[in-house]
């Protein structure tokens, strides 16, 4: 089986937050580029219905997704004030994954 892991993490801005919100996506990009010496993926899109923004990584294992969490944890408490929570009184909807291979 693949080491290769996939995230998938969702997040709501509250209303007349989005361009502060954005700005700090822009950041946590920047963060990961800087910080990443592996191929990675990690792209965002906005779902409209809804206004969530959903990050999608990839990572070339377990290890790698772990060895970012500090970071990205430090990054989402700076965006804390930004955020709607979800029912359960999370910022954000996450699960993540080990890429099964077809081939």
């Amino acid at each position: 089986m693949s080491d290769e892991t996939w995230t998938i993490i969702k997040y709501k801005p509250k209303e007349g937050c989005e361009e502060q919100f954005i700005e700090s996506l822009k950041r946590l990009y920047q963060l990961m580029r800087d910080n990443k010496k592996y191929d990675y993926l990690n792209d965002f899109i906005k779902i409209e219905a809804t206004g969530e923004y959903v990050q999608i990584a990839r990572m070339p294992s377990i290890d790698a997704l772990i060895d970012g969490q500090v970071a990205g944890l430090e990054w989402l408490d700076s965006v804390d004030h930004l955020l709607e929570r979800y029912p359960d009184d999370s910022r954000t909807e996450a699960f993540s994954g080990i890429k099964i291979p077809l081939d």
